[in-house]
């Protein structure tokens, strides 16, 4: 069987089916109020005709009461009142106590008059059987012996005159049964308009018109919200595309100078024959070379690891102090080497829920790039803290090195972007421009925040917030204490 491809799919489907259910969603409500109209009238014309039986049942109990009638004078003022109705099918009965029929008029049918008598104890009631209506009232003649009458119609009447009415109403359903899916069309293809617009516009989009945006009209209205929401998503898409290309860029460009220089010197190696002295150095060239490429590939898989939102983090419990600790003892000989001094966070434990080797790096980073970038007799300070008032784990670094101009502040954390004075400390120690990048991706993987304040010619402090989580309890305290390479102080209950 052949499938159907989506230029013959019918082009208006979502407008049919909206006039399709408003059609029947009208159509079922006129209905429904027809039939509304039809009981109430004729519950309306049964309250009428009930008025008017009352009525003419207090005439007849005045009478016998006024003129202390007997029942051969009250058969025959009944007889009056149904001949006088008799063109409107009225009846009367009269009846003991008992039930027994006494009189009833020629009207009044079998069905009536061999009808039981029901609530014997009521004074009064109104009883409905089949096409005929009747008040049954008790009354006390003037011997107090008491009399059950009943006066009653057809409600053939009734009935014919709701018929008639709900006839005059049919045109209007009929009319209300064209003109709807014709009113009904019209409104979905208004209110679907807007949808063929996005529609035609997401048609065009294309990888290299990443400028193209939905129309917003103004009214606010669910589908300005759809092209709002498409927009965004659409800048969001523009942004990583960008993002994604400069990297690309600014990788190709990191790689090229590496390679240029392994290039260059093989090449030079090569052009004559050297001293095995000279070979020895032309390699170990290159073998720094390779060193320095394989960190640079290595940052850049990390960085990918660390901003891609599906990898999960394998987090455990961390004494961040302790980890901080740790790392400034790792770079104190570095310190040491460079005269510049560096301080430890205090002899307390601070624990998180986060990875471990994913914090290390961090704080080596942070630290490795405040030793560098500080004078010999300036100083780096590692501090670790927690905010009680946000519940948060802070990681502060901070150094008197010559700091960050203005200009270079906002792009800090950009991937390869270097300031002026990393770019001519290239030399002593080589960066890739990674480094702020990852911890930047690995601050906000564990839903943290980084911010870095800096004052040129004093120094820069670079601040890690991260959220208060509470960690996840070990089954064996050795097993997270072997994923951060130290012991975890038994936490009290």
């Amino acid at each position: 069987m052949r499938s159907l491809r989506p230029d013959i799919l019918p082009k208006d489907t979502l407008r049919v089916r909206l006039t399709l259910w408003n059609t029947a969603v009208v159509l079922a409500m006129a209905a429904a109020a027809l039939l509304a109209v039809r009981i109430g009238a004729r519950a309306a014309l049964l309250r009428q005709a009930d008025t008017v039986l009352r009525g003419e049942m207090n005439e007849i109990e005045l009478a016998v009461r006024k003129l202390r009638l007997d029942t051969a004078a009250v058969v025959e003022v009944l007889q009056r009142k149904a001949e006088s109705h008799e063109s409107r099918g009225w009846f009367t009965q009269i009846l003991t106590e008992d039930g027994q029929t006494v009189w009833r008029s020629d009207l009044c049918p079998d069905t009536i008059a061999g009808y039981p008598p029901t609530s014997t104890d009521l004074d009064e009631i109104v009883v409905q059987v089949g096409d005929w209506r009747y008040l049954r009232r008790r009354l006390r003649r003037p011997d107090d012996s008491p009399l059950r009458i009943r006066i009653g119609m057809s409600t053939l009447s009734v009935d014919s005159s709701v018929d008639a009415f709900v006839r005059l109403l049919i045109p209007v359903g009929l009319a209300l049964a064209i003109l709807t899916p014709i009113a009904g069309y019209w409104l979905a293809v208004r209110a679907t308009k807007p949808i063929d617009e996005i529609l035609r516009t997401a048609a065009m989009l294309r990888p290299t018109r990443l400028s193209d945006r939905l129309v917003v009209r103004g009214t606010g209205d669910e589908l300005d919200r759809l092209a709002a929401t498409i927009n965004t998503l659409l800048d969001q898409v523009a942004d990583h595309v960008e993002s994604q290309e400069r990297f690309v860029a600014d990788a190709a460009h990191e790689l090229r100078g590496p390679l240029a220089a392994v290039r260059s010197s093989l090449e030079v190696a090569l052009s004559q024959d050297r001293q095995s002295g000279a070979y020895r150095e032309t390699l170990a060239e290159v073998l720094e070379e390779t060193n320095q490429l394989s960190k640079l590939a290595n940052d850049m898989l990390l960085l990918a690891e660390t901003t891609d939102s599906s990898v999960a983090i394998r987090s455990t419990v961390v004494d961040l102090a302790e980890l901080a600790r740790r790392t400034v003892a790792m770079f104190a000989g570095v310190a040491e080497e460079r005269g510049v001094s560096i301080d430890a966070p205090a002899a307390t434990s601070i624990f998180v829920a986060a990875d471990a080797g994913q914090l290390r790096r961090l704080i080596g980073n942070l630290v490795d790039n405040a030793v560098r970038f500080t004078p010999p007799g300036g100083r780096v300070s590692v501090g670790v803290d927690r905010d009680p008032a946000k519940g948060e784990a802070v990681l502060i670094v901070s150094d008197t090195g010559h700091g960050i101009g203005p200009d270079d502040l906002p792009r800090i954390f950009d991937r390869f972007y270097k300031t002026d004075l990393a770019r001519a400390r290239d030399d002593r120690g080589r960066s890739g421009g990674l480094g702020l990048a990852i911890c930047k991706a690995i601050v906000e993987g564990h839903g943290g925040r980084i911010t870095i304040t800096s004052d040129p010619g004093r120094g820069t402090t670079i601040t890690c917030q991260f959220p208060d989580r509470k960690p996840p309890k070990p089954a064996n305290p050795a097993v997270a204490s072997e994923s951060i390479g130290f012991s975890l102080p038994t936490i009290p209950a």
